[in-house]
């Protein structure tokens, strides 16, 4: 079932998401191209992990792991790394909200973490061209 509206919480007025992903490898730049394509209820703003930028915005992370894991910060600080960063992405986007309330449930979190280790595989296995934080 598509959100009409958003679903309240944080996020939800006006905030923005901020998305660390690793910007050498083509997996995770065809991601960040699909997830900006998607209507979205929350701003999401991507900055390649590991960066200079990044190092600047976010000081108190490890910036090494935000380059073995999708991080999301939100504007109060919060931090979700792997599939809970994963579950913010699909929760800011309009059509895929009610999906992040689903996977985020007991029944849903394996097949979500399922998803999460085939796109990890895929990663490590062809889309990092020798240049990824892997």
């Amino acid at each position: 079932r598509q959100a009409d509206r958003p679903a309240g919480g944080r996020g939800d007025r006006g905030n923005t998401l901020t998305v660390l992903y690793d910007g050498h490898c083509g997996l995770c730049r065809r991601a960040r191209d699909w997830l900006l394509a998607q209507p979205q209820w929350t701003p999401l703003v991507f900055v390649s992990a590991g960066s200079a930028e990044a190092r600047r915005r976010y000081p108190q992370l490890d910036h090494d792991r935000t380059l073995e894991q999708l991080t999301v910060v939100d504007d109060a600080g919060g931090v979700y790394q792997g599939l809970s960063g994963w579950l913010m992405c699909l929760y800011a986007l309009r059509d895929y909200r009610e999906l992040s309330f689903t996977l985020a449930t007991p029944l849903g979190r394996p097949f979500a973490r399922a998803w999460i280790w085939l796109a990890n595989r895929l990663r490590r296995r062809t889309a990092c061209d020798g240049q990824c934080g892997l």
